[in-house]
């Protein structure tokens, strides 16, 4: 290949690269978020929207719960924006012994990003259990996610597959006890080949979740300011 050629390639690699302009993602408790609850959870975490500091920020409560929110990502183009931030802080946090055990699997806050099933890449098993949970819910069941955690114990960078399933990939993108606000930023395509070996596939939804159920206990966190963003 010539050197002009490769200066193309180059430049036209940068030029898209800077076209590229944030996705802004409605606040969270506002209509354009959909609840998200378990079939045998019967008590759900509180979220409530407010303001702070002139700026939305959404407020979070668990007692002995668990439920989310899901916010729908048809705009999004994980080649253009792969970058996702937000803020978060704590304000009563857990302590559970073994954040990795399905126990132990509560967390103070928690977002996360799922992505499109791949048949290609399932078993048989993997592709019927899909198309049942498929036609039982209604609606395209994702396949894989990404979930970053405000951990306890477990040190910022740590990884480890969700104790429910092993398409869940579990990362700590924040640690220690309840804090000020924190901004989180992630490389989800970065993420996603490191935990899963492949490319990611489409994103389907970004989500966040409070919960406490698993210990029966109290946790409280608040949310705020989610984007999606270029590489520069």
């Amino acid at each position: 290949m010539s050197l002009a050629r490769c200066c193309a390639i180059g430049l036209s690699a940068l030029a898209a690269a800077a076209a590229a302009q944030d996705v802004a993602i409605p606040a969270p408790g506002t209509e354009a978020w959909q609840s998200l609850t378990f079939p045998k959870i019967d008590r759900h975490t509180r979220y409530t929207a407010a303001s702070e500091d002139e700026s939305p920020i959404l407020h979070a409560e668990s007692e002995c719960s668990a439920s989310g929110l899901l916010y729908p990502l048809r705009e999004v183009r994980l080649e253009r924006t792969p970058l996702l931030r937000w803020r978060w802080r704590i304000e009563e946090g857990l302590a559970p012994a073994d954040e990795r055990s399905r126990a132990g699997d509560d967390f103070a806050a928690r977002v996360y990003v799922t992505f499109a099933f791949e048949p290609e890449r399932a078993s048989w098993f993997e592709r019927a259990a899909h198309g049942l949970a498929s036609a039982v819910y209604g609606e395209a069941v994702p396949g894989s996610s990404l979930t970053y955690v405000w951990t306890s114990r477990e040190p910022v960078g740590a990884r480890w597959p969700n104790a429910y399933t092993a398409s869940s990939q579990m990362i700590a993108a924040a640690s220690g006890a309840p804090a000020a606000w924190r901004e989180a930023e992630v490389d989800l395509l970065l993420d996603y080949e490191r935990s899963f070996s492949h490319p990611a596939p489409a994103p389907v939804f970004l989500a966040l979740m409070t919960d406490s159920d698993n210990r029966c206990a109290r946790a409280r966190a608040s949310y705020a300011d989610f984007r999606f963003a270029p590489r520069r």
